[in-house]
Parts: structure tokens; C-alpha cells; sequence
């Protein structure tokens, strides 16, 4: 019997965690025995979806030491352990030595974690680490070139979905509508939307909606600046919303508008939702978003182009079905997540 303890740092909404909950998901379909362990506060929203679907799920409101005593017990049960967040390898670190499980770490991020306290983290744990794993080529590349684990058995493995598109309701769209999904946090640049809509046509402008999903420190500086703005657009702000029907059914195209990614949950998900997706040219978003194909890519910063990116959604409504149309066939082919699960669960038995 493999039970797998999925160890996040949080449940809170976010493309790692969303991930997680899916892949336990299919994992319990193929007979294996997943659990979460959030070290995050109890009660987090994916938490709460989590209980839906039977999940089971352990977070602790304790000190420190009390909280990594009651997690050392729950993976004692465990002979798979699959650590998804750097800080939470940090927090695993002094009980690594005695855990008899097998220890996979995935690095869901392209960051290369190249400050001093992660390098010497990473030199500490690497000796009790099985076997690491990325979501991208760029992310292991990084991370390599900076913590040097050649002696670690590594593997890009490629995130997954769950392909159940959404029926959305036609009759409900008004103009554009361009949605934001994430945490709200400098990484993302979110307010680069906004910039690029300020260069819009009134014309443009008078017909689009932007959806934003998600919470975070630069989410007053968003709103701030949408106040000062003298225009027609409409903006809305919904905060942390974890039903993804609610999400994918309240926009038209995607805007990834980040520094860096790995390979996004946002996109893969918009794209199995057939909504074509227009995103920053770094990290693993060149692997989903094929230029002219499934959606379109720009620069990072590079306002002026995303806005004419903007200006051919809003002028051509068959060019976002077609695109959208061949988003969902891209991803239905290569990044489902039974595919991923298959390649986990080979990774596990190795």
C-alpha cells in the first residue's frame, strides 16, 4: 500500500496547492493513499474543498516545536513523502534524519533560491532527498546551476489537470472580458494589466471588463490606481474565490502578466476552460502559450504590446473562440493529469 504525504505550506489559493488537491484527487483513483499536511493555519480555503472530497487533510494552530512533533507523527504513517514548497523543507529539516519514508521534493517555481540561507538549507537536506522533480526545464536549470545536486536523481515532470471544461453562459459576456488570477504580490505585476488598458482605445476601453482573482500586498496599490483612473473600464476585485466555475466563467482571455513563472496551474487550467491566454514571454509560459496559436506572449513590462494584444481580442471575437478552441486541444494532449499522476506514481515505486 503507498501512502503519500503531501506536505504545502499553506492551503491557501494558489497554483502548487491547487495542483496538490487535484493530484490527490486522481492519486485516490489509482488506488494510492494520499493525505495533505498544511503548515499553513487550519481551516484555509482549500481546506475546506478539500473535507468536500474526502481528502484527508492535517494542519495545526501550535508552536513551532508542537507543530513539527504532530507532523513527525503523521508521516511516521507515511512511505512516501512529497515535500511541494521550499519552506516547507525548511520546516521538515530537523526531523528528515529520522524518517524511514521515501522523500521526493518538487520545485513547483523557477526562482533558483540562490540566497545564502536557501543555499545552506539546500547543501543541509540534499543527503536525505530521493529524488527531485520541476515543473520546468528553466526551474532545474536554475536551481542546478545554483545548488549543484547532480548527485540527486532529477526530472522535469510536467503539472497537470483535470480536463472538465466549464459550460459557460454566452448570453453573459459584455465586450472583453480579461481575467488576472493569483496571488497579489510584486512577482506577479498584476498592475501591468492596468497600464496596458490606461493605452487602450476609448472605444476598447467603453466595452472591457478585468476580473481579478486573488489577494495580497499590492492589492490596494491595484485599486488605487483603477480609482485614479478617469475611464470606462470596468474593474472588479473578488478576492480569494476557490470555485473554479466562478472563476473561468467570468472572463474571455487570460493575462499572465509576471516576472517569472514555472509551469503556471492558471494557464494550464484557463487553456483546459477553451480561453486562450496572452502572458510574459519567461519561464515555463512559452511551453503552454504557443504564439498565435493558443495565445499570444509579450515581453515582460512591455505594456504597449500587451495592449495590442488587447485591441485583437476585443476586435475579433472569433479569434478568441479559435484560439480558445486550440488551447483546450493542447492541453487535453499533453498536460493532463492522469499523465502526471502515472509519471509520480512511477517516481514513487522507482
Amino acid at each position: 500500500m503507498i501512502k503519500v504525504a503531501h506536505v504545502v505550506g499553506s492551503l491557501k489559493i494558489g497554483g502548487a496547492e491547487r495542483f496538490v488537491t487535484d493530484l490527490c484527487e486522481v492519486q485516490k483513483s489509482n488506488k494510492k493513499f494520499p493525505v495533505i499536511i498544511s503548515l499553513g493555519q487550519p481551516g484555509e480555503a482549500l481546506e475546506q474543498e478539500c473535507h468536500q472530497l474526502n481528502t484527508p487533510v492535517y494542519s495545526y494552530n501550535n508552536s513551532l516545536i508542537v507543530k513539527l512533533i504532530k507532523v513527525f507523527y503523521q508521516l511516521r504513517k507515511c512511505n512516501i513523502l512529497h515535500i511541494h514548497s521550499p519552506h516547507a523543507l525548511k520546516f521538515l529539516r530537523p526531523i528528515l534524519p529520522f524518517l524511514k519514508a521515501k522523500i521526493i521534493y518538487t520545485r513547483h517555481g523557477a526562482s533558483p533560491l540562490a540566497g545564502p540561507d536557501w543555499i545552506k538549507l539546500h547543501k543541509k537536506v540534499m543527503p536525505f532527498i530521493n529524488a527531485i522533480t520541476f515543473v520546468s526545464q528553466e526551474g532545474k536549470d536554475n536551481f542546478q546551476q545554483t545548488h549543484q545536486w547532480h548527485n540527486v536523481p532529477s526530472s522535469v515532470i510536467d503539472n497537470g489537470v483535470l480536463i472538465q471544461p466549464i459550460v459557460k453562459d454566452e448570453a453573459a459576456k459584455a465586450g472583453l472580458r480579461v481575467g488576472s488570477v493569483g496571488r497579489m504580490i510584486p512577482l506577479k505585476n498584476q498592475i501591468a494589466l492596468l497600464r496596458a488598458a490606461y493605452l487602450l482605445p476609448l472605444s476598447v476601453q467603453e466595452n472591457l471588463e478585468i476580473h481579478y482573482f486573488g489577494d495580497g500586498e499590492c492589492r490596494s496599490i491595484l485599486e488605487k490606481y483603477n480609482s485614479e483612473q478617469n475611464w470606462p473600464v470596468k474593474v472588479f476585485f473578488h478576492g480569494m474565490v476557490t470555485d473554479r466555475n466562478v472563476i473561468y466563467s467570468s472572463f474571455d482571455v487570460l493575462a499572465v502578466t509576471s516576472e517569472t513563472e514555472g509551469l503556471s496551474m492558471v494557464i494550464i487550467e484557463a487553456m483546459a476552460n477553451k480561453i486562450p491566454v496572452v502572458a510574459t514571454n519567461v519561464g515555463g509560459n512559452p511551453k503552454l502559450v504557443i504564439d498565435d496559436t493558443t495565445g499570444y506572449l509579450f515581453d515582460y513590462n512591455d505594456d504597449e504590446k500587451l495592449a495590442e494584444r488587447l485591441i485583437a481580442f476585443a476586435e475579433n471575437s472569433q479569434l478568441t473562440n479559435n484560439l480558445g478552441e486550440q488551447a483546450f486541444s493542447y492541453i487535453q494532449e499533453n498536460f493532463s493529469l492522469e499523465a502526471t499522476a502515472k509519471k509520480y506514481a512511477e517516481l514513487y515505486q522507482a
